[in-house]
């Protein structure tokens, strides 16, 4: 009940903000107050329900942004951009902090490869007996087979899906980047600035580590990262680098040991970079651009749906891929919730959808899938968790395996 009047309360103030048709230098700084305030109220708003957070965060950014009350105007609000690309390093400097690699590294990445190709030759197939394009069949699979490592906040009992998600991202972007090379859609330099962003995030992950950062009391750790962050975001916006890609570079780069205050101090608090970033992906979704509906939208987005759910939620309950510790062979439904990923390489700042197009069917389809993806998945990933607690409370937290 709190939440609701919290979230009710946000939506008066933002209602009788500043009048829209007046211009001011504090604009800014309350498009980006009102949007945090309703997407944390959202998160809680959200878990309160049994639904996760996710769902809040996003919510209240298609609430207030292009697709809805339009209070968030990206066009007036500047640092949009800038703040998207910094919370994207957050999010994937956290994630890659998390990651801890298993002991047959080289066996799982075999057969998450193949997963990923499964995935991508399943929906390129069966939206090209659709009708649709075969160039834009192709494409449609390999944006398809991207992996959500970042969708969800990482915590250390789900450290099995996580090295799945980030194995299947390497392998999904060097398939997407592959597509994009071979069906010469012009995009050879932004495959290149993908790979750019992967070098850049081995830069400030080693820079992270000369500085000894970790070795520092917390609220300078805090500022630190904040400031690391925020100017490594600059030189993305200027030289058009993706931020999730470089983020996932700079935790994994990390040494685990030494790395250990930072990622206790990370997963203990509040997930600022997380609301952030989702809030604003919000704001970028417009769920105007899906009418008119294309011819076929309807079986596409079938396909994008049941494909993910046959061969990564269902096929690892009859094949269990992982050794060791990790637990439950539904793991699977873990590996469902994605979607901020592929925002950024087609929908974001610097994304895909100039070169491929901006509208049609791949775009609607593309749209779909990200709110399918992270909305949809994101629930019944969280539906099969509540089966999964009483097993992951026999493994040993985050302290004793950090110790």
């Amino acid at each position: 009940m709190k939440t609701i009047v919290v979230a009710a309360f946000v939506l008066l103030l933002i209602y009788y903000g500043p009048p829209q048709d007046r211009s001011s230098p504090f604009d800014a700084a309350w498009m980006l107050g009102a949007l945090a305030l309703l997407a944390a109220a959202g998160g809680q708003l959200a878990q309160a329900i049994r639904l996760p957070a996710l769902v809040g965060w996003i919510g209240a950014g298609m609430l207030l942004g292009t697709g809805g009350l339009q209070l968030v105007d990206l066009g007036a609000f500047s640092l949009h951009q800038l703040l998207l690309l910094t919370a994207g390093l957050g999010v994937g400097f956290q994630v890659g902090l998390h990651v801890v690699w298993p002991t047959h590294t080289w066996r799982t990445l075999g057969l998450v490869a193949a997963a990923t190709a499964l995935v991508f030759a399943a929906v390129t197939a069966a939206t090209a007996l659709l009708g649709l394009p075969w160039e834009q069949a192709v494409l449609l699979g390999a944006l398809a087979g991207l992996w959500g490592p970042f969708t969800g906040v990482p915590e250390f009992g789900r450290r099995g899906a996580l090295v799945l998600a980030v194995l299947g991202t390497g392998c999904a972007l060097g398939a997407l980047a592959g597509t994009l090379v071979l069906l010469e859609t012009g995009a050879a330099g932004w495959v290149g600035r993908v790979g750019l962003s992967l070098v850049a995030g081995g830069g400030l992950g080693l820079g992270l580590r000369l500085l000894r950062r970790f070795a520092t009391p917390s609220a300078t750790i805090v500022s630190g990262l904040v400031g690391a962050f925020f100017l490594t975001a600059l030189a993305l916006d200027t030289l058009g680098l993706m931020a999730l890609p470089c983020g996932l570079v700079a935790g994994l780069v990390q040494d685990k040991q030494q790395s250990r205050r930072v990622r206790l101090l990370l997963h203990r608090g509040a997930p600022v970079a997380f609301v952030l970033f989702f809030a604003l992906l919000g704001t970028a979704l417009d769920l105007g651009a899906l009418w008119p509906l294309a011819d076929g939208l309807y079986e596409a987005a079938l396909v994008l749906v049941a494909v993910p759910l046959l061969l990564r939620g269902l096929a690892p309950i009859a094949y269990y891929p992982l050794p060791g510790p990790y637990p439950g062979r539904r793991i699977g439904w873990r590996l469902l919730p994605r979607g901020a990923l592929l925002f950024e390489l087609f929908c974001g700042p610097h994304g895909l959808a100039p070169y491929v197009g901006a509208e049609g069917l791949l775009a609607q389809a593309v749209l779909l899938d990200i709110l399918v993806s992270t909305l949809l998945f994101s629930s019944l990933s969280l539906l099969a968790d509540a089966s999964l607690v009483p097993a992951e409370k026999a493994h040993p937290s985050e302290e004793d395996m950090a110790a």
